[in-house]
């Protein structure tokens, strides 16, 4: 991000706003998380062993019916779902916790088979797994 452009365009907009909006929206808010998207959650860990993978995915108080998990490709795990908010937003004096809905795409290490895919909830975490498929070459050269 150019700060330079950035100024000049604050200074402009400051120019339509007598009460000098925007900076007062950067003091309330550090601009980091001001700009973030939450493009990266949930977080996830991928494991893999001789013959699975495995995806360790943050998931706080998320239930199976909050969440829906698909392959786009072989290749490409698609996780949709929805935040909801533990008390109503009228009341809300301070918020970190991300809410609302999401959509992520994690790249897999390897090809996965929806059929083969298993899901299980860990409080608070989401473990999803499947085979490796590992091609066994024979020591000989040749099938017997």
């Amino acid at each position: 991000m150019d700060i330079e452009k950035m100024k000049k365009w604050l200074e402009l907009t400051n120019q339509y706003k007598s009460d000098n909006f925007w900076n007062s929206v950067f003091e309330s808010k550090n601009p980091t998380r001001f700009f973030n998207t939450d493009d990266d959650f949930p977080k996830y860990d991928i494991y893999q062993n001789n013959t699975h993978v495995c995806i360790i995915l943050e998931a706080p108080g998320l239930t199976k019916e909050d969440i829906k998990f698909s392959l786009s490709s072989n290749t490409n795990l698609l996780i949709k779902g929805t935040v909801r908010q533990f008390y109503p937003k009228e009341i809300e004096i301070h918020s970190e916790r991300f809410s609302g809905e999401f959509e992520r795409t994690i790249p897999l290490p390897e090809p996965a088979e929806a059929k083969s895919i298993n899901i299980q909830f860990f409080n608070g975490l989401i473990q999803v797994a499947y085979p490796r498929k590992i091609e066994e070459v024979s020591l000989h050269g040749g099938s017997q």
